[in-house]
């Protein structure tokens, strides 16, 4: 058989055991039925008894005391929203709030044109104040059925628009208001029992197993994942926990793999010490491509919910961090129900987060590995996943280094979708005879079963594997096999090895072959730096203004690379390698603080046919050169 038949069959194989790709059930049963909901209000996130799977209405309404929590009362009256209206007479008897939410729910009529955040909205608030004010006097069953009926094609057409792409931002945000709505209303009439049913479906059958098969690793940039699909399916999850008083939570980590956890560990690990995300695919410009106001509440809720050390800790370091600014308008309601009934924070963890995470598992993930949790960390990553939608590029095999900002940048510039960002030129990765990695386009698949079907048909989605993952304290390291990502006409394997020798080194071992008789063509080894770079001998060195990196090619020698800015305001550095039948590469990268760099570290390096061995600061490394291409320490040969 030949080699890129055995890798394929070899990632399957590991796939069925080990993260994204594992068989899973077409249904997690997850959502309960209609009659399992409690009757008694309310029961949508808040319940008015106690509970362990939601906050009560004696805890809602224990006295509150200090600046933090004047100043954000204060702005929770000052919000026109139904549901903050709605929680103000909860927490405080005012009928003046109650009135208020009742009247713009009896207010609102369907706009001719509306978008999914009009949809997502619109349903969350509505979907809170009339679970909220079920037992005000004034929101009598003729007023509540008036606005159904007012609410209802919102929610259905909310409905109709989650029936589509599992992995897309948009169905998210449209699944989780039209849940939250159908959550409050269900019981109420045959109507509102149907749309609870069918968006119970959708939940269960198509959107959760989306989340499980995905094993941590979001199917969107992280600004629009977190934002758009982990907080609508987050509340959606609390919602119906407590409309059902039973432990969901709990259900997932113990029958589905602790799925949701996965996801909110790529979360914390996914935050950079500016408040900002890693920058992979489309990441929106100001306050949504970070945590800085509006995630704060989904983190607390997260951290109430699940008692996650680490979710302690982003709660924690975000309210260091922002203070009461972290909660944003209507935001602010998730301070009362979770913030205030935390066990006190830290801003430090008092446990050892792990330095590294990997999000996803063997045939599609990205890796995370950080020197340390404090703002002066030096931060390292790698992805190689399959193509899940047109906010993502064609980046596979791509690496981001940040230390006090970004050194090896991913574009920053995000001027429209499938815009001058996507290409591979804009990427850490590389270009074989000039071109990069085929494009290709999103896809509307309801299920997982239907995209695992279409992975290798038609645009061919299957574009990453990344076979080897490991943490050892004093180094991280993982490989990705991403030749499918280019024309199979001409790479057979492309595999690309990163160790993260910390706290200040990275060493990039590349090993390309062709297919059977033929030649690679020319490689180029890109990376993007964040200013115009300078050149020491065939070494290259940035700065952002505070850190800088040099990358030295290490094997085998060659021209002096070429430099040029992109249309995404970096510049992009390129080595170039004459195609052989195969070939193998090596790069050091090295950060430090200041403007100049520090004297470059000493490497040795053997190139033999089993593996790839290279002697860094003094230790041994051995980048293995078959299945599943292990990076390992020689401790045997040295200190």
């Amino acid at each position: 058989m030949p080699p890129r038949f055995l890798f394929l069959l070899a990632s399957l194989l590991a796939a069925m055991i080990c993260g994204t790709g594992t068989a899973r059930p077409a249904s997690l049963d997850l959502l309960p039925p209609a009659d399992k909901l409690k009757h008694d209000r309310p029961r949508v996130l808040l319940r008015p008894k106690a509970t362990p799977h939601a906050v009560s209405l004696e805890q809602l309404r224990l006295p509150g005391a200090g600046e933090e929590y004047r100043r954000l009362f204060e702005q929770l009256l000052q919000q026109p929203n139904a549901a903050c209206q709605a929680l103000v007479w909860l927490i405080t008897g005012d009928d003046k709030a109650a009135r208020q939410a009742i009247a713009r729910l009896q207010s609102y009529r369907l706009p001719e044109k509306f978008d999914t955040f009009h949809t997502y909205h619109r349903l969350t608030e509505f979907g809170l104040a009339y679970d909220w004010l079920y037992n005000h006097p004034e929101f009598t069953p003729a007023i509540r059925a008036q606005v159904r009926k007012a609410i209802l094609p919102l929610a259905q057409a909310g409905l109709k628009q989650t029936d589509d792409h599992i992995f897309h931002n948009y169905i998210w945000m449209s699944a989780g208001g039209t849940a939250l709505w159908a959550l409050a209303t269900a019981g109420e009439d045959a109507e509102s029992d149907r749309l609870y049913e069918a968006i119970r479906q959708r939940f269960n059958t198509g959107l959760l197993p989306a989340w499980q098969y995905l094993d941590g690793l979001p199917s969107e940039p992280m600004g629009y994942w977190s934002l758009y699909v982990l907080t609508p399916g987050v509340f959606t999850l609390l919602a119906a926990q407590s409309a059902a008083e039973t432990d969901l939570l709990g259900r997932i980590k113990a029958e589905y793999g602790d799925f949701l956890n996965r996801h909110l560990e790529n979360l914390v690990h996914s935050v950079l010490p500016d408040m900002r995300y890693i920058p992979w695919g489309d990441l929106q410009g100001g306050p949504n491509g970070g945590v800085t106001h509006e995630m704060a509440g989904a983190i607390d809720a997260l951290y109430w919910a699940t008692a996650a050390p680490h979710a302690g800790y982003l709660s924690g370091w975000l309210a260091a961090k922002r203070g009461s600014a972290r909660f944003y308008g209507p935001t602010v309601m998730c301070y009362f129900i979770y913030t205030r009934n935390l066990k006190s924070p830290a801003a430090q963890p008092s446990f050892p987060l792990p330095l590294s995470f990997l999000a996803g598992g063997a045939n599609a993930a990205h890796f995370i590995a950080r020197s340390s949790w404090d703002d002066n960390a030096t931060i390292v990553t790698l992805r190689c996943t399959d193509h899940y939608g047109d906010h993502h590029h064609y980046d596979q095999g791509s690496f981001i280094i940040y230390r006090h900002g970004l050194l090896a940048v991913d574009p920053p510039v995000y001027p429209r979708i499938r815009g001058p960002q996507q290409p591979t030129d804009c990427h850490n990765t590389l270009l074989l005879g000039g071109v990069g990695q085929r494009a290709c386009r999103g896809q509307w698949f309801r299920t997982v079963e239907d995209f695992q079907r279409n992975l290798n048909a038609g645009q061919m989605l299957e574009t990453g594997d990344m076979p080897f993952y490991k943490e050892s304290g004093t180094w991280a390291a993982a490989a990705a096999q991403f030749a499918q990502a280019y024309d199979p006409q001409v790479v057979q394997s492309c595999v690309r090895q990163l160790l993260f020798l910390r706290p200040d080194k990275v060493l990039v071992v590349d090993q390309l072959s062709a297919p059977a008789g033929k030649t690679l063509p020319e490689v180029q080894w890109l990376l993007q730096c964040p200013a115009a770079p300078k050149h020491q001998q065939h070494s290259v060195w940035t700065s952002n203004g505070r850190s800088w990196l040099r990358c030295t090619p290490v094997y085998p020698g060659g021209k002096p690379p070429t430099v040029e800015p992109t249309e995404v305001g970096t510049h992009r550095v390129s080595y170039t390698y004459r195609g052989a039948d195969s070939l193998v590469l090596v790069h050091l990268l090295e950060v430090g603080d200041g403007q100049q760099p520090s004297q470059s570290a000493t490497i040795e390096l053997r190139v033999l046919p089993q593996s790839v061995q290279a002697v860094l600061a003094g230790k041994h490394f051995r980048f293995a050169r078959t299945l599943p291409f292990a990076v390992s320490q020689d401790t045997a040969a040295g200190p």
